[in-house]
């Protein structure tokens, strides 16, 4: 059966955005056979995936940045609620009754247990243990038998608020409640670039996978297309693009890829044929279509040979419509299945390859992205890039 198609006509021109300026370059790149090259080849030593000190250091470093939650629209009415885990840090993600988004320890106040789980829409939140709710604000408004602790300011004992700002559709957090969040220190010329596009993305699904690797190794595969004709040749990820040929520029900590699709015509004419391919430094990737992006978070797990890889399915149409609704029950799961069942099993035999301890990674003048995102994470460590 014929799957819903999605009206790609209202949404917004992207003609003076990114997609204009990577055009004629990816264009080129194509003519050429041959994309941007690093200056040269890359080694990443194998304690850089498994030694459990530099782990440490990394979350100190490059997990100390502010962190991308997901896009604001994430939770898009008053009352709407989403949980999920910033690296080792649980959290609810709330929009208040004053149309504010705060991202909100998930720990009740009481004896830590969490106060949500999953998704949803109440003024209250709730914790199962004692049943002490806290408003959308995360305000401590309900605590059964008070009277036990009448001797403690209720006032004090609201949910703990982590420090968060919405920029450019997306919402970003701090993972320490006492850290003072500086985007635009962190964004730099990256926030102009993703204002460009001018989109305000809904979250059509989302799926979490927990996987047997670092999760720099996790990362690396959605930084390059090297490997799509050997991992996705029977998919649409690999049948959709051309591969091995990317355009590489740098905004501060974050980088952007130009792909060429194979909707490219031959000879080449004017027209986008061009996804953008997004590292937001230091754990997401964003990958944009014409009817929304993919974004992909990748966490650290309780051992540096463990990570969890968080994919979320964006829609640049609320996904409230019915249209859309359907277009996405047919879309999503073929975008889902090629992560979940081509992706990760190469990441898994990677992940336990290099965990054996006896190689090193070495990275590609053609794994430009790859490098980029090395070379600051490296640099977050003091230590030079090999």
């Amino acid at each position: 059966m014929e799957s819903a198609r999605i009206d790609t006509a209202t949404t917004p021109d992207l003609g003076p955005g990114p997609l204009q300026e990577l055009t004629p370059l990816v264009h080129a790149a194509v003519r050429e056979a041959r994309g941007d090259l690093a200056e040269g080849t890359m080694v990443i030593p194998n304690a850089n995936y498994t030694d459990p000190g530099i782990a440490a250091r990394e979350l100190a470093t490059s997990f100390g940045a502010p962190l991308l939650v997901g896009p604001a629209r994430m939770v898009e009415r008053p009352g709407d609620w989403v949980t999920l885990t910033l690296v080792d840090t649980p959290v609810v993600v709330v929009r208040g009754d004053d149309d504010r988004v705060r991202v909100l320890l998930n720990a009740c106040r009481h004896r830590g247990a969490q106060v949500a789980d999953g998704a949803g829409c109440s003024r209250r939140l709730t914790c199962p243990y004692h049943a002490w709710s806290y408003d959308t604000s995360g305000a401590l408004v309900g605590i059964p038998g008070a009277e036990g602790f009448a001797d403690r300011d209720r006032a004090s004992l609201g949910l703990v608020e982590l420090p968060s700002e919405e920029r450019a559709g997306f919402l970003w957090a701090l993972r320490d409640p006492s850290g003072a969040i500086d985007l635009d220190a962190h964004l730099g010329p990256m926030e102009a670039e993703l204002e460009s596009w001018g989109l305000d993305y809904h979250v059509a699904t989302t799926m979490e996978l927990k996987l047997r690797s670092n999760w720099k190794c996790a990362l690396e595969a959605f930084q390059e297309t090297y490997h799509f004709p050997y991992v996705h040749s029977a998919s649409l990820v690999g049948q959709g693009t051309i591969s091995n040929i990317v355009t590489f520029h740098r905004f501060g900590r974050h980088h952007r890829l130009g792909v060429p699709l194979a909707s490219m015509p031959t000879p080449l004419t004017d027209g986008e044929h061009v996804s953008c391919i997004y590292y937001l430094y230091p754990c997401t990737v964003m990958a944009t279509s014409p009817v929304g992006a993919e974004l992909l978070q990748f966490w650290p797990g309780a051992t540096p040979s463990t990570s969890t890889v968080r994919h979320s399915v964006l829609s640049r149409q609320s996904v409230d419509e019915a249209d859309v609704q359907a277009f996405y029950e047919g879309y999503a799961p073929l975008i889902q299945a090629v992560v979940r069942d081509e992706d990760v099993p190469v990441l898994e035999s990677s992940g336990i390859g290099l965990a054996a301890g006896h190689t090193d990674a070495v990275l590609g003048r053609n794994e430009i992205g790859c490098q980029g995102a090395h070379r600051q994470i490296l640099a977050d460590l003091g230590e030079p890039a090999g």
